[in-house]
């Protein structure tokens, strides 16, 4: 239960959300999305008492994207630079929270932490997030900057964090939490059990989500984002982010998941969903939810019970799992109630379409059945789409024949799109440990941005037997066969593909990235155009 509260003197906090970076050459959509982690975390700090300042870098600069120079080649940036995000800090904070989800962040938090650090003399920088979870012994060792992490689950850490730092109490030995004092400039090792849970180890889950106080959107530029399209799912319109569960109780090796949240599955009741879902239509006028759960159905009677309720009081919206999903319990019922409450776009997760490769990275599906799935979905009018890794460093040739098979079977059954993703290793992961081991994995500043490189011309491959030419040439020759299958066996569909791409309307995956590359086009187009009205007037 998380106090109504502070315990101690309210404290300045200031919660900070880094810009988005991607890989211009990716072969997936991309752009701001809100940040929902953070929102709940703001929430639960308010509710307490204390003063929070929300600094979102892409809500605040959501039109502007620059080039800025990596590794692996140029990155669009979007949002507030680090240096704009320190300047509109408030020079009585006390505490600056980063949410810190993926591993390629981490140059852009560590600047915005020393930044901090150097304006607010006795700043305390608290990182949390996914990948803070598995890398802050690393992080400790880069940079004095990071004082504490916060290890999984965030709200309740976090409000205890505070509350001792505040009232002057010891850190040492808190469960959820990784101190620079209590482990040194250099962390201890970070694995644990499974990466993440060494120093306190992971706090206590929260076990009912319905006591958890809704995100804090006020403190957020909502309306920037809704006036955007939607880069999450399928742009359906006025589009909120929306978790209905927490968790995972499955262990995929390739996962970071079990380090951030154990195996703890944790639903909130559909009644707080479906009431949450109504106020934001009457709030900002949505027209569309994201689900952004790790696995948002396996049980059957949570669906029925949440649809159900969508029924009986009219919610007249879209929605959408386009985080990739399982099949256990979407049969031909429950896929024909989905349609009728709004459902329209489905990711399925198989990862693999071969047998041996699932039990090796430990992926608990029934190929047949998700084959049988995917039939019922585009009976009954949802778009689908497909989720495959290749490149595991236990894969062989052989297993990714029969991934191409399954794909070719799933275009052959009605699915919509898919994506095929080269396999690089996430902290916190069953396998990054095991390559870590190995010394496959050299922690510097060229591998925080391979997870970025898992499609085209900047992957590496972690496979002794396959090369990243080979991986890179199967990726495109799989998503070749994939949609040539599904087009030519439903050759209409291809009109429906011309008139989105003119009329700016999504249906599925496909449509946003040619939304998205044409954007890109455009752009590239009108700056060099201006690059040649600059160079004539300095010529005159």
């Amino acid at each position: 239960m998380l106090p109504a509260k502070a315990a101690s003197a309210t404290a300045k906090i200031a919660l900070v959300r880094p810009p988005v970076l991607q890989l211009r050459r990716s072969l997936s959509a991309y752009g701001a999305i809100l940040p929902i982690g953070l929102a709940y975390v703001a929430a639960v700090l308010r509710g307490a008492g204390h003063r929070v300042q929300i600094i979102d870098a892409p809500g605040e600069a959501i039109d502007r994207v620059v080039d800025v120079d990596s590794p692996i080649g140029s990155l669009a940036m979007n949002g507030l630079a680090p240096v704009e995000i320190v300047e509109r800090l408030a020079p009585d904070t006390r505490i600056l929270g980063i949410t810190h989800m993926f591993l390629h962040e981490w140059p852009t938090v560590r600047e915005i932490a020393e930044r901090a650090k150097a304006k607010i003399p006795g700043l305390v920088v608290v990182v949390g997030g996914e990948n803070a979870t598995s890398f802050w012994s690393w992080m400790f060792a880069d940079t004095e900057a990071v004082d504490y992490c916060v290890l999984g689950e965030g709200e309740a850490t976090m409000l205890e964090l505070v509350h001792r730092l505040q009232a002057g109490l010891p850190v040492a030995g808190m469960a959820g939490m990784a101190s620079r004092v209590e482990h040194g400039p250099h962390g201890t090792d970070p694995a644990g059990d499974h990466g993440g849970q060494g120093a306190g180890g992971l706090s206590a889950r929260h076990t009912n989500l319905d006591e958890i106080p809704r995100p804090a959107w006020d403190l957020f530029p909502v309306q920037a984002y809704l006036s955007r399209a939607d880069n999450h799912g399928v742009n359906r319109g006025r589009s909120m982010p929306m978790l209905a569960t927490r968790g995972c109780p499955y262990r995929c090796t390739f996962c970071s998941s079990p380090s951030m949240w154990t195996t703890k599955y944790v639903t909130r009741s559909p009644r707080e969903v479906v009431d949450e879902i109504k106020d934001y239509v009457a709030l900002y006028g949505i027209s569309n939810v994201n689900f952004c759960d790790l696995t948002a159905i396996i049980r059957k009677e949570w669906v029925v019970e949440f649809c159900s309720l969508l029924q009986t009081e009219g919610v007249n919206i879209t929605w959408q799992l386009p985080t990739g999903t399982r099949t256990e319990v979407l049969d031909e019922e429950v896929l024909g109630l989905l349609y009728a409450t709004g459902c329209r776009n489905i990711t399925y997760a198989p990862e693999s379409g071969s047998e041996r490769m699932l039990n090796t990275i430990k992926k608990m599906v029934k190929l047949p059945r998700m084959l049988d799935s995917l039939r019922y979905a585009h009976d009954a009018g949802l778009v689908t789409r497909v989720n495959i890794i290749i490149g595991h460093p236990e894969e062989e040739w052989s297993d990714t024949r029969q991934s191409l098979k399954f794909l070719f079977r799933a275009a052959l059954k009605g699915c919509d799109d898919a994506a095929v993703m080269i396999f690089a290793p996430y902290p916190g992961s069953a396998d990054f440990e095991k390559l870590l081991a190995a010394g496959q994995v050299v922690m510097n500043e060229d591998y925080y941005y391979l997870a970025l490189a898992r499609s085209g011309l900047s992957s590496k491959t972690y496979n002794a037997r396959m090369t990243t030419k080979g991986l890179i040439f199967a990726q495109y020759g799989m998503l070749l066969v994939f949609y040539a299958t599904a087009y030519l066996s439903r050759p209409w569909r291809m009109f429906g593909v011309f008139r989105n791409l003119f009329s700016g309307r999504e249906t599925t995956q496909l449509d946003q990235l040619l939304r998205t590359k044409m954007k890109q086009v455009r752009a590239a187009r009108g700056d060099r155009l201006h690059a040649k009205r600059d160079l004539v007037d300095v010529k005159h």
